[in-house]
């Protein structure tokens, strides 16, 4: 993945809080509007839990795909669900 299509630095260049960039990818996309409304009020446990879901669902984890994408995890949100 190219730095430009990497969606992470294009919200860090452009200013915005991870949510004002999914509302703004929303307007067009129907699944990401899905996502944002799933994700709105979830605190950090239960956007973890619902990560580690989804990884699991598609075969991998979320300390996987952090690493993919060059993504720092939060050791101590993971120590909580173990």
């Amino acid at each position: 993945m190219t730095p430009m299509n990497n969606p992470i630095l294009q919200m860090m260049m452009s200013g915005m809080s991870p949510l004002q960039y999914l509302q703004q990818m929303a307007a067009g996309n129907p699944m990401v509007a899905q996502a944002v409304s799933l994700i709105q009020g979830k605190t950090p446990e239960q956007l973890h839990q619902i990560a580690d879901n989804m990884a699991k669902q598609r075969g991998t984890t979320v300390e996987e795909i952090a690493r993919q994408y060059g993504l720092p995890i939060n050791n101590q949100t993971s120590e909580v669900n173990k």
